[in-house]
């Protein structure tokens, strides 16, 4: 395996490197990460019937502290951000009270080395938004003129691949400790099929980003890219406690999260705020970890929240992605989880 200082290195080399990577890297790349998601063991990935990797991550035997990642979009330091932060800000949130935390690692990347965390990314790894409307708005007026890899989504364009070059080399060398769970952006073909939904907001972002794979590296590649979003999970069970990207709208058994349909993709990625079934968190809840309690507990991004979190759901669903911040949860024991102490800046 290889050591934390490499691997820091060569995720700093992704974030700071200022050109795209060329054809046959990105084919490599692609097609090791495709086989990682292929080939998770069924010990935490149950299969579907077709005896493929199923949409459910099963960790409700788990008993290791776990950091939630909310959505990334674009923001290539972020995960650099989360490696290397001091674990001594991770103990401040009591995620580790009771755990046998090694006195010898000193940063989260020491901790995926050594397996004593376990880290889940809730998806929308793509697309600035906000943060680079005007990028956006510059690239829509080339798109619309056929200039798909114009200058200003080549610099969108840098900061998603090298986000995503870092998301695939983490769950490569971390399979079983790193997660990426699908999000509604990840969709790369901007399909209305199987769950998906084109995506649109200060342009055509769905579209162009489409048009953009396709120019600079041609179909193989965009194929290769929506084929590892097929694979992705789109739900995470813990012992009492479950992340989706979006606050699932209505109930399914767990069978049927299994096996991923395109009504449950569209259920754990694109819910809107106060659309969901009233309860079906907690029926969620029950359904995935056995345990009946009043208050369960549920993480998701997707929407954006202005300060650290909100809750909905009476109080069992969190929202904790602000896109001004690079916050995370830090989630040992779900009754010891306080919202205004677990979730910590990484910067």
């Amino acid at each position: 395996m290889m050591n934390q200082n490499s691997l820091l290195k060569k995720i700093e080399d992704y974030v700071s490197l200022d050109k795209l990577p060329d054809d046959r890297t990105a084919m490599e790349e692609l097609d090791e990460a495709v086989s990682v998601l292929e080939n998770e063991t069924a010990f935490y990935r149950p299969v579907k019937r077709n005896g493929k990797c199923g949409a459910l991550l099963d960790f409700t035997k788990n008993t290791l502290p776990v950091i939630l990642v909310p959505d990334l979009h674009g923001r290539k330091d972020f995960l650099l951000n989360l490696l290397k932060l001091d674990v001594s800000s991770l103990k401040k949130t009591g995620a580790f009270d009771g755990t046998a935390f090694s006195s010898a690692g000193c940063r989260v990347a020491d901790l995926l080395a050594e397996k004593e965390i376990i880290v889940v990314c809730v998806g929308d790894g793509i697309h600035s938004e906000k943060r680079g409307r005007m990028r956006w708005m510059q690239a829509y007026e080339d798109w619309k003129c056929s200039a798909a890899a114009g200058p200003s989504m080549q610099e969108e364009m840098k900061e998603n691949i090298a986000t995503m070059r870092a998301v695939m080399e983490l769950k490569k060398i971390f399979p079983e400790n790193f997660h990426f769970l699908k999000g509604n952006h990840e969709n790369i073909l901007n399909s209305s099929e199987n769950g998906n939904l084109p995506f649109y907001k200060y342009a055509n972002e769905g579209q162009m980003t489409c048009d953009f794979i396709r120019q600079v590296y041609g179909d193989a590649v965009l194929y290769l890219i929506s084929l590892w979003e097929k694979n992705l999970p789109l739900c995470c069970a813990f012992k009492d406690f479950c992340v989706s990207h979006a606050e699932p709208g209505k109930f399914y058994t767990r069978k049927k999260i299994i096996e991923g349909s395109g009504e449950v993709v569209h259920s754990f990625t694109w819910t809107d705020n106060d659309a969901a079934d009233e309860g079906c968190v907690q029926k969620l809840f029950k359904e995935l970890t056995g345990l009946d309690k009043e208050k369960a507990l549920w993480f998701g991004g997707h929407r954006p929240v202005r300060d650290k979190f909100y809750l909905r759901q009476n109080g069992s669903y969190v929202q904790f992605h602000n896109p001004e911040k690079m916050n995370v949860a830090v989630v040992g024991r779900a009754s010891d989880f306080d919202p205004e102490k677990s979730i910590i800046s990484v910067i």
